[in-house]
């Protein structure tokens, strides 16, 4: 079965607790999951970029649905693509709040959201191809 990695970016409504980010990712595990979706979702000073891998048609409709979700608004696709592998292939969500400033590869994270909340690349990549070479490499 063939995989597309699409990435978004959105800007959230309101401050999200730890307990509102755990939540998140809870309900998106258990989604998720029975349809054959992985990824990644990071959130940092209000902004959320997330990391979807799975089948195509699979994933439109679940971004269809996330952009209907009144937790975030200004939802944006930075990259929708074919994959040859899973970057995420253990997690069906895995959550990293930067906020938190704990985070493993923090420095680079905050720039690839950075980037993309202005639309600029980071060296010659997008946002979208830096965030997933951050955790091929």
């Amino acid at each position: 079965m063939s995989i597309n990695q699409l990435v978004y970016i959105s800007q959230a409504t309101r401050k999200m607790s730890p307990e509102d980010l755990s939540a998140i990712q809870e309900t998106a595990k258990k989604n998720n999951a029975p349809l054959d979706v992985t990824g990644s979702l990071f959130y940092n000073g209000g902004w959320f970029l997330q990391v979807l891998e799975g089948p195509l048609s699979t994933l439109d409709k679940l971004y269809e649905k996330i952009e209907l979700d009144s937790r975030h608004k200004n939802s944006r696709v930075l990259y929708n693509e074919p994959a040859n592998f899973r970057t995420f292939p253990r997690w069906n969500m895995n959550m990293t709040n930067l906020n938190d400033r704990q985070a493993d590869k923090y420095d680079e994270l905050v720039e690839v959201i950075e980037a993309a909340q202005t639309n600029r690349n980071i060296g010659s990549a997008s946002p979208a191809v830096a965030l997933l070479k951050i955790f091929r490499g």
